[in-house]
């Protein structure tokens, strides 16, 4: 039977297929409901059977490392890399069942790394997966991190790097 791995999104568009008995999410997820009717979908689910779990320190570390890899891990908030994380879990534990429902492309990004099924709430499903790199906006040299160009001191810009020709796994 397959589980599905809440992000936010699944409760602030409130157009999600799947029934809340097969779904499970994290606690920070709570803390992104900012609008009364996302708030009230999210209690809605919890009543009709989402199952809410605390994420393993192991698997986000592991999808910490993936997203230092691809340079993702400064677009991740606390809540995304909990949701990869026990995407994660769950993919250890029932393999393709597991189907993260997210529409954050960053978190798609990552999920395709760790090979994790993605299904889209509201937008389109990534078509590639991504590394990226800094780039200086005076002189154009390529950086691996950082702000500001250590060479020319301007500002530096997120740029795609490559694109890996492994696609999602989606539904």
């Amino acid at each position: 039977m397959k589980k599905y791995i809440a992000d936010s999104a699944v409760f602030i568009m409130g157009n999600c297929p799947v029934a809340a008995a097969d779904m499970v999410t994290i606690p920070q997820v709570e803390d992104e409901m900012k609008s009364e009717d996302a708030a009230l979908r999210y209690d809605l689910s919890k009543a009709e059977g989402l199952m809410v779990e605390a994420v393993v320190d192991t698997f986000t570390d592991a999808v910490k490392e993936q997203a230092a890899q691809t340079r993702d891990i400064e677009k991740l908030s606390r809540t995304d890399l909990g949701v990869l994380a026990k995407a994660l879990e769950y993919k250890e534990k029932i393999g393709d069942d597991a189907v993260l429902i997210t529409d954050d492309f960053a978190v798609q990004n990552i999920a395709t790394r760790l090979g994790i099924v993605v299904m889209p709430v509201a937008q389109r499903v990534i078509k590639d997966q991504i590394v990226w790199q800094k780039q200086c906006i005076g002189c154009f040299r390529h950086f691996k991190d950082g702000e500001e160009c250590p060479v020319c001191g301007s500002p530096l810009r997120k740029k795609m790097k490559k694109k890996v020709s492994q696609k999602p796994k989606t539904i």
